[in-house]
């Protein structure tokens, strides 16, 4: 074992204050989902010590949320691997054996979906009519290639047409982890000692670039408890159990759902307003999964897919349906395969306001809602209503308040890059550089939306203190 002394005491170096307590950095990482997970297993694996992770929820994984029902495990948010070659998430999944029992059907390279391979799609009206397939034919691969719920926006209209290439598709299959995503979760956390995480610890503020804030010091000054050289510190996390917690580093990985909510009471001083119209200018919008359980397959075995099509409705010029109307917007339920895993379950997806309608609404009118329109669609009377009902909620949390980001009207990749840059920004300050680091899918440029996007974005984080504390780092090892 090896150490060094560390010399210098000009108030000029950014970094000496921290180096001549001979001390690690204290760093703390708000948010326990992939890209927290990922940013402090990097940094614990390069030899830092001082790490907190701080998570509001009482589990990890944020929007990573397997459920186990009987012997099938159910994705209430992340569900596919987005290619392969490349793909951290993938190479996770391979390297851990996690993809052995994946069946064709649950590997795609085409538009992805829970359904049988070699199975068919019903295109169906509400007149309980199908559509010929040659007609089909004609529309459907522009209709998936538009779909509204692969942007997580409430249409279309609000995705930006002169940026809907920056997202970057990684080459190879899409892939499902059949015994959950979940799964992915726990290896980024198994190499992180229990103590460094701590759960149902929200983050009430993050007082920051203490060259510019006496409140800190006011702060610190009330706080007893603080060491002596703890009141120095440039940030403290003020939690929302009044507990203070200084640090050097904070990198911050909650959604950009409650960026928009919270920005302003969430960091003090607040944000420079280029960060801030990056924030109100890139989108996020709610994409909910309704999973129907039926005792018996009301559909034909060659049946993979049922999609909705409306006919001649008034409503259909509309961007968005009146409340009532809400499951208008569910465009499909696809038929979950193998049924020898997942039993005779029908996924169903829905997005935007009418999402969030469908959250404030009871499991049973759910259900009841989704089974009549699968009675009307199909012309068959006689459907049951399910046996249980699981959907998700990701508007309504107030922990993620969306699902995921997307390049809306009048923003671009540039804002993506001005919402991961880190605060005090290099060039207006010489107090300790990256103060607060900004990660989380919504702050990658090319992989926005993704979970890849997400663990290489904690990735990054991690890497630029890395290199900001070789030096410590080398002489400590």
């Amino acid at each position: 074992m090896q150490s060094c002394e560390i010399s210098g005491d000009s108030t000029d170096d950014p970094l000496s204050s921290g180096l001549r307590r001979k001390r690690q950095p204290r760093i703390v990482v708000i948010g326990a989902g992939l890209a927290g997970l990922s940013a402090a297993k990097a940094l614990l694996e390069s030899g830092f010590t001082d790490v907190t992770i701080l998570e509001a929820t009482d589990r990890i994984g944020g929007r990573v949320q397997s459920v186990k029902l009987g012997h099938a495990t159910f994705e209430l948010g992340a569900t596919w691997i987005h290619g392969s070659h490349g793909n951290p998430v993938y190479h996770l999944a391979e390297d851990n054996g996690l993809l052995e029992e994946t069946t064709d059907g649950e590997r795609s390279v085409g538009r992805i979906s829970l359904y049988s391979k070699n199975g068919v799609a019903y295109h169906l009206t509400n007149n309980g009519q199908r559509i010929p397939k040659d007609v089909v034919e004609e529309f459907s691969d522009l209709y998936n290639e538009v779909e509204s719920c692969e942007s997580s926006s409430h249409s279309m209209d609000e995705v930006s047409l002169s940026e809907f290439g920056e997202w970057t598709e990684i080459p190879g299959a899409h892939h499902i982890i059949p015994c959950g995503f979940i799964k992915i979760v726990e290896i980024l956390a198994r190499s992180i000692p229990e103590s460094v995480i701590q759960l149902r610890k929200p983050v009430k503020c993050i007082h920051w670039n203490q060259s510019v804030s006496k409140e800190i010091e006011r702060v610190a000054d009330h706080n007893s408890d603080l060491p002596e050289e703890d009141k120095g510190s440039n940030v403290f996390v003020e939690c929302e159990d009044c507990e203070f917690i200084p640090a050097d580093h904070v990198i911050v990985t909650v959604s950009l759902g409650v960026l928009k909510k919270r920005h302003e009471s969430l960091f003090h001083p607040r944000l420079p307003e280029e960060k801030v119209m990056a924030i109100e200018k890139l989108g996020i919008n709610t994409t909910d999964k309704i999973f129907l359980e039926f005792e018996e397959p009301f559909w034909s075995s060659e049946c993979n897919s049922i999609q909705f099509v409306w006919e001649d409705e008034a409503e259909s010029e509309s961007l968005t349906y009146p409340e009532e109307l809400w499951y208008k917007k569910i465009c499909s339920f696809d038929v979950l395969y193998p049924p020898e895993r997942y039993g005779h379950v029908l996924s169903g997806w829905i997005c935007g306001e009418e999402a969030l309608i469908m959250e404030k609404c009871d499991d049973e009118t759910v259900a009841e809602t989704c089974t009549e329109m699968l009675r009307k669609f199909t012309g068959n009377p006689n459907i049951p209503k399910p046996r249980r009902i699981l959907r998700s909620s990701w508007g309504s949390n107030p922990n993620f308040r969306g699902s995921y980001s997307y390049t809306q009207v009048g923003s671009s990749g540039a804002d993506v890059e001005k919402l991961a840059k880190p605060l005090p920004y290099a060039e207006s300050s010489k107090t300790t550089p990256m103060q607060v680091m900004f990660s989380g899918e919504a702050t990658h440029r090319k992989y926005y939306s993704t979970t890849h996007g997400a663990v290489l974005s904690g990735q990054r984080e991690a890497a630029h203190l890395i290199e900001m504390y070789q030096d410590l780092l080398q002489c400590r090892s």
